[in-house]
């Protein structure tokens, strides 16, 4: 009796009474499902619950919303053979209306043409026109022409440019000369201003690369001759539509 006292034959075990619990049963006596269960339909409607934004995403690149994500009266030709001048671009592109402005995109170290142009025309419903040239051959090359998507440098250069023509600041004797080549030289320029008296020019130059910004201003002598310059504005000065304003003076 004494050594059967010593075995212990009743002791539980916590973990096997854990492991044997009986299963949930319902009032009909059938087995509940396991709430670990559960989760996998709610993942299934989570995956199909997206296709609802996706396709109002898709409607709204094709219109309405979409509208917006493109630049008014801009295209973006692709493709052009490096030897494309930009005279020929204008004239390809001048037959469906009147061009605002072009833009050729150059290889920063050489400032060779690469095959890629921007051009911006008076209306929208002309630069839909112009979308009839995609895919037309120019030399051996298929050239590919479409919409300008906004982008977010695009954006900050609209906020950036004039909504309108600043008037002019007492005392200024000095002009914003913008849309400029980017191989312009300060004779371009002097020759362009030829009926003015010029006494400096000064172009902003990238500090990181030593080119060009496209930009400049021109100091005048008087006043006759900064309004004559004025009044040149939106005049064609190789091949581009320039940009003149009165200098904006900031003053600390």
């Amino acid at each position: 009796m004494a050594a059967e006292d010593q075995i212990p034959r009743a002791q539980a075990n916590p973990e096997k009474t854990k492991k044997r619990k009986k299963p949930k049963k319902d009032k009909w006596g059938q087995p509940i499902a396991a709430a670990a269960d559960e989760p996998a339909v709610e993942q299934v409607q989570e995956q199909e619950a997206p296709e609802e934004p996706v396709a109002a995403a898709a409607a709204a690149a094709e219109g309405g919303e979409g509208a917006g994500s493109y630049e008014r009266g801009k295209v973006v030709a692709s493709g052009m053979p490096y030897t494309t001048t930009e005279e020929e671009i204008r004239e390809l592109f001048d037959q469906f209306g009147p061009i605002r402005s072009l833009q050729l995109s150059r290889f920063p170290d050489s400032g060779n043409f690469r095959g890629l142009a921007f051009v911006t025309f008076e209306s929208d419903e002309v630069a839909m026109k112009s979308l009839e040239l995609d895919g037309s051959k120019i030399g051996n090359r298929f050239m590919r022409v479409e919409r300008c998507r906004v982008t977010a440098s695009s954006k900050r250069q609209k906020k950036t440019e004039f909504q309108s023509d600043p008037e002019k600041p007492d005392g200024c004797l000095s002009a914003y000369v913008g849309n400029l080549s980017w191989n312009i030289t300060e004779k371009d320029l002097r020759d362009f201003f030829k009926s003015s008296r010029i006494a400096s020019i000064r172009f902003a130059i990238d500090n990181r690369t030593g080119d060009s910004r496209g930009f400049c201003h021109v100091d005048f002598e008087d006043d006759e001759s900064l309004e004559k310059a004025v009044g040149m504005n939106q005049s064609e000065l190789r091949g581009r539509p320039v940009k003149i304003a009165y200098a904006i003076i900031n003053r600390a």
